[in-house]
């Protein structure tokens, strides 16, 4: 009876493995694939990375969203976002063919609303590492988009950089005209245990973001 009772367990036991398993198969499945260098610098190359369904009806790429079951089981754990279907949205993005030992995905977060301009539709680009049972070994929010900030990353296999912009201006009543704004540089390294490491940052400096009619979005002044 107690051999049973054993072999019973262990049954158990693997199914849930199993079923664990093909849950983060499923979860990795639903994301792109893309090769390093990797840039996002402005609307194109965002819809390259996070438009990872297609609208027949209009005929254009569109974003996959994470339901809340796997945000929760993938995405925010033990503090690092939160998943409240009502204010937030996670959207699938791309795997990034960073390393065979762990597991390299770039997810978008979307806060809807919010108090101030600094974090009202706030977008967020997330970078998380798993190992191959779909426990995270690393994760951190990379860059911010909105009224008020605006973001460029870059991921080669020597490192991540990421440009962030800050506007400054007291009030943005209008669209189209020079702001200034405030700007860094921030480099990150994934260490061979998947974890994700800031090892620089460029003083602050200061500047002005012009309208981009091509793109129609703000950028730098050069």
């Amino acid at each position: 009876m107690k051999i049973f009772i054993y072999i019973l367990l262990c049954c158990i036991f693997l199914n849930n493995c199993k079923a664990q398993d093909s849950e983060f198969k499923t979860y990795l499945n639903n994301f792109g694939q893309s090769k390093l260098p990797l840039m996002i610098n402005d609307r194109q190359s965002s819809t390259a990375v996070f438009c990872q369904a297609y609208d027949s009806l209009f005929r254009m790429k569109t974003t996959k969203s994470i339901s809340e079951k796997l945000v929760e089981k993938y995405v925010c754990t033990n503090g690092f976002c939160s998943q409240n279907g009502g204010y937030f949205r996670y959207d699938y993005g791309v795997k990034i063919d960073f390393s065979s030992d762990f597991i390299t995905v770039l997810i978008s977060k979307l806060q809807y609303e919010g108090q101030t301009e600094w974090d009202f539709d706030l977008g967020e680009t997330l970078l998380i590492t798993y190992n191959e049972k779909g426990e995270i070994l690393s994760h951190l929010s990379l860059t911010k988009d909105n009224i008020r900030w605006i973001s460029s990353l870059k991921i080669t296999k020597e490192g991540i950089t990421v440009r962030e912009i800050k506007v400054t201006e007291p009030k943005i009543d209008q669209y189209h005209y020079d702001l200034h704004c405030e700007f860094w540089t921030t480099t990150y390294q994934i260490t061979k245990e998947g974890i994700i490491k800031p090892i620089n940052t460029s003083p602050v400096s200061t500047g002005v973001v012009i309208w981009d009619k091509s793109n129609e979005d703000y950028k730098l002044k050069e």
